[in-house]
């Protein structure tokens, strides 16, 4: 039977036996996870066999699938001698049933942090009068889809053999409105409820290249929390160096044995 080219496909294998759907009301995940605790992550990169590179993030119920096309020409200005990077995220219409912000002023604001979060990780100038495209597709969101579709589209760059700084992981958190405690990870309802941050981090060279909030933040209240979505992101880094580490050993060819 032939494919629907038109259908999203996902993994072969997940850790969530959910199908892409939410329910109609967000419920609280952090039962018997702490604080600082993020959720289980799967990852995988080399996903897509149609694209230069694509990676696969879940973490919790948020699942988000990247594609990398490129590099190919665009014929930019004569003095330019800088590629160009496109950054298209978007959230599929069965993602959710009530968006973390729904505005089209936080839609461009999360447009914005991935352009940029990516912008300082890939080594742009060793690609002139380039273009390269990256598309993510959030399939299903569950809290902190922003931070996981940062850590998705810089891995699908990397297994799409563009050279890179470093890979840019994201993390997010939330405060809630009524206490000062903060919260690493934060699931859909953890968001809706009070203040967010979302950051992203070059964790080799300790250099955040993005960073997005939302409510009120103050003195020692944001310091903490800056320095605890650093630590989630350094958490992640080994996870996603793994990925593409297997990935990487799928497209070797298996030695052939000599003839004799």
């Amino acid at each position: 039977m032939p494919g629907d080219s038109r259908r999203v496909r996902g993994p072969d294998e997940s850790q969530s036996p959910l199908l892409y759907a939410v329910s109609g009301h967000p419920q609280a995940e952090r039962t018997g996870r702490g604080a600082g605790e993020p959720r289980a992550v799967f990852v995988r990169a080399g996903l897509l066999t149609q694209a230069a590179g694509s990676a696969y993030v879940e973490a919790g119920g948020t699942k988000v699938l990247c594609a990398v096309s490129g590099p190919r020409e665009w014929g930019g200005a004569g003095g330019d001698r800088r590629g160009r990077l496109l950054c298209d995220l978007r959230w599929a219409p069965f993602s959710r049933a009530a968006a973390w912000s729904s505005s089209a002023t936080s839609s461009r604001q999360a447009g914005l942090l991935l352009q940029e979060s990516l912008e300082a990780a890939v080594r742009l100038e060793r690609y002139p009068r380039a273009e390269l495209a990256v598309w993510a597709l959030v399939l299903e969101d569950r809290g902190s889809a922003l931070p996981a579709a940062v850590s998705c589209a810089s891995l699908a760059l990397a297994d799409a053999g563009i050279e890179m700084y470093d890979l840019a992981v994201g993390a997010g958190l939330s405060r809630g409105p009524d206490s000062e405690e903060l919260k690493l990870d934060p699931d859909d309802a953890e968001e809706a409820a009070g203040a967010t941050m979302y950051l992203s981090l070059l964790p080799t060279l300790n250099q955040v290249s993005g960073l997005l909030c939302s409510g009120e933040w103050e003195g020692d209240s944001s310091v903490a929390a800056v320095q605890m979505c650093m630590e989630g992101c350094q958490r992640l880094y080994p996870v996603l160096q793994q990925s593409l580490v297997k990935a990487t050993k799928r497209k070797i060819p298996a030695p052939q044995p000599q003839s004799g």
